[in-house]
């Protein structure tokens, strides 16, 4: 016997990363059969129907956050449910100890101020919006790590021919693994700098084939 309940959180939004890491700790919990949350995404509610999270209809969008519990008991569940929810509050920007708000840059362009040699932005944010977030990046001059998914076509064309004329590196969308310089981004593993170069559509498949140079001794320059 077990219990479901899943909730919506209308306009909230976190990354993959973010739920991911939630939804690991919530499914820990005693009593906790299985867990997951995700953004509101037809495909999403799909899966979560099909693993038996979501037992009835739920009205949630793409802008809004599902958190989707089964458990031994309601009780339990409820209490996975706020523990989620928690967790959620303490990823928020400046709600880490010694963060000052007063000095969280706004934007991207003050974001550079704070740090003017960075020269790459990870762009996570919902797919309607990831393309506006990227053209202010490549507008700025620095490259693109397009972590959102749920970006049309002719958006990506286009932000690829203007990364091509300004000279700088689109990655994504629905880019969640990359290497640049040894420096690992999004879901990439981190290994030893070395001489090998990978390309490739699958950023698991990236993940595996690096893993096995680093422990065959060799190293990655960029994937």
């Amino acid at each position: 016997m077990s219990f479901v309940r899943a909730v919506v959180r209308h306009n909230a939004y976190a990354d993959s990363i973010t739920l991911l890491q939630v939804s690991a700790a919530i499914t820990e919990l005693e009593g906790v059969i299985d867990a997951a949350l995700v953004m509101g995404t037809e495909l999403n509610m799909a899966l979560l129907r099909d693993s038996g999270l979501l037992t009835q209809p739920l009205d949630a969008g793409l802008n809004d956050l599902v958190i989707a519990v089964r458990a031994h008991d309601a009780a339990t569940a409820e209490t996975a449910v706020e523990q989620a929810e928690r967790l959620l509050a303490q990823q928020r920007p400046g709600r880490q100890a010694g963060v000052d708000r007063a000095e969280e840059p706004r934007s991207l362009r003050s974001a550079l101020r704070q740090q003017p040699d960075s020269n790459v932005a990870l762009v996570s944010v919902p797919g309607p919006y990831a393309a506006g977030a990227a053209r202010q990046a490549l507008a700025l001059g620095v490259h693109v790590f397009l972590f959102s998914d749920n970006v049309s076509v002719e958006d990506e064309v286009q932000l690829k021919r203007q990364g091509r004329e300004k000279g700088i590196l689109v990655m994504g969308p629905d880019c969640g693994t990359a290497i640049l310089n040894g420096v690992a981004l999004g879901f990439a593993n981190v290994v030893r700098r070395g001489r090998v170069g990978l390309i490739g559509a699958s950023g698991t498949g990236i993940q595996e084939v690096s893993c096995l140079l680093d422990r065959a001794g060799d190293g990655i320059s960029h994937a």
